[in-house]
């Protein structure tokens, strides 16, 4: 019995990472899609086209999130969004300062800053999310 219950848990946090992944890449391409059109084609100072683009795609990340990924944990949906928001907003300030390291002292450019920088801030989501925003 207990080695059953334990491979459903294993299951069900296997198809939970994998529906994570699924989300950030989608995510990750509507965050750069937006960087990209801000910064490449309008110009936009790449710091503030991060900004921009980063914030609506944790948004829609966090609605998919909810949906799709991670069942409602304990907290009332409106403390689930603050502390989603809040978790959020510390993985935009990781974000920014990669890609800052990144553009200013390894000179890469900024696009490529952005992706490196997404998929290093992806793991602090995940654990974020899962472990205080929808913990059951």
């Amino acid at each position: 019995m207990k080695y059953t219950s334990l491979v459903k848990g294993k299951q069900k946090e296997l198809v939970q990472i994998v529906r994570f992944g699924i989300v950030g890449f989608l995510s990750a391409i509507f965050d750069m899609f937006l960087f990209i059109t801000l910064h490449d084609y309008f110009g936009v100072n790449y710091l503030v086209a991060n900004f921009g683009s980063t914030s609506l795609a944790i948004v829609v990340n966090y609605y998919v999130s909810k949906k799709w990924v991670f069942s409602s944990g304990k907290y009332s949906p409106r403390t689930e969004f603050i502390t989603f928001m809040v978790f959020s907003g510390i993985g935009v300030v990781l974000n920014h300062f990669l890609i800052m390291l990144f553009v200013e002292h390894f000179l890469l450019e900024p696009s490529k800053s952005k992706l490196i920088a997404i998929a290093l801030v992806a793991v602090f989501n995940f654990v974020t999310k899962k472990l205080f925003v929808f913990k059951s």
